[in-house]
């Protein structure tokens, strides 16, 4: 849009006002390529020199505003009035993926050239995934931390869950969430059902003694209190929490139904606590699938688990590649 107006600002002058804007799309080849660009509409004195000639279809600006259609269709793309940019076409399979989220120079990085029989497997193979939480060998502390909102706390249930009653597992969960309203009884609850201990950890120097109790356990999820990705205070705070337990692992979690920017920002502010997975949440919310093949690229940071609702603990799977290229180009599991 910017570019749109400078240009038609560096035909008309300066002064020119602007009086209408907008995208727009254009079908291409059998409907599916598309034309992108977007369309400014602006006017000009009477007075402007070189345009005398057109002054009977222009009028007055208040007149130029009440006829914008009419003036649309007489002025075409003379200088008088309307700028067209238009951005080049892509090809039908990077069209698609930038529709599901994708950013279009991501997409084009990994479609180009690429034949359509071989799509998913282009897109797996920039799916990192590290597979599951190997406790078999040591105890795997595995530290969850996160933006608010994104489903730490129903994660941390289900990966005790799955560990707990699926691979029969000793498992125990630890909360450094004592500032959310409820937090602490939502994880206790869960606990009771899966018969596992609950620790709640009101300070940094609490901690180390709560993870020597449990030193017997095969994994301890660590439950963190959600701090916002802008607040470097606050993610230095929890850093100092979560360096006090230390974690073998530290998952950052993200939810698939936040905006693309948000989630770029999560893994850049919380990479300073040092981060080792992903895990993708709300799957079954998300408008835009590809966001796990953009987030992907972006990070270089594998996934270890996706979820994709709220029953423990049934919604959740270990990340698989090929899995994940399916959802992010056809968006189902």
């Amino acid at each position: 849009m910017r570019e749109a107006l400078a240009h038609a600002r560096a035909s008309l002058g300066d002064d020119a006002a602007l009086l209408h804007a907008t995208q727009y799309e254009e079908p291409g080849l059998l409907g599916l390529a598309k034309k992108r660009g977007v369309e400014v509409l602006l006017a000009v004195d009477d007075d402007v020199p070189g345009l005398a000639e057109h002054e009977p279809q222009i009028g007055g600006l208040g007149r130029i505003e009440s006829h914008v259609v009419e003036m649309r269709k007489t002025l075409g793309d003379l200088m008088t009035g309307i700028a067209v940019v238009r951005g080049k076409e892509l090809s039908p399979a990077i069209e698609r993926l930038v529709r599901n989220g994708v950013g279009e120079s991501v997409a084009e990085s990994i479609l180009s050239g690429v034949k359509d029989s071989e799509i998913l497997a282009a897109l797996a193979r920039r799916i990192r995934c590290a597979g599951p939480i190997n406790c078999n060998r040591r105890q795997a502390r595995v530290a969850l931390v996160g933006p608010t909102g994104v489903g730490k706390t129903t994660t941390a249930a289900k990966l005790a869950a799955e560990h707990a009653l699926v691979h029969k597992k000793k498992v125990a969960l630890l909360t450094l969430d004592t500032y959310r309203v409820g937090a602490v009884e939502q994880l206790a609850t869960y606990a009771r059902i899966l018969n596992v201990p609950l620790e709640i950890a009101m300070s940094a120097g609490d901690i180390p003694a709560l993870v020597e109790k449990h030193a017997d356990k095969d994994l301890l999820v660590i439950d963190t209190v959600g701090r916002s990705q802008r607040k470097s205070d606050h993610v230095d705070e929890l850093a100092a929490f979560v360096k006090a337990a230390g974690p073998t692992e530290v998952h950052l979690v993200v939810s698939a139904s936040a905006d693309s920017v948000a989630r770029r920002e999560a893994v850049e502010s919380f990479g300073r606590i040092g981060i080792d997975r992903l895990i993708m949440t709300k799957l079954d919310e998300c408008a835009h699938p590809g966001c796990v093949l953009d987030l992907a690229v972006a990070s270089l940071i594998p996934y270890s688990y996706v979820t994709f609702g709220q029953d423990v603990p049934d919604d959740i799977a270990v990340a698989e590649s090929d899995r994940l290229a399916k959802y992010a180009w056809e968006g189902t599991l």
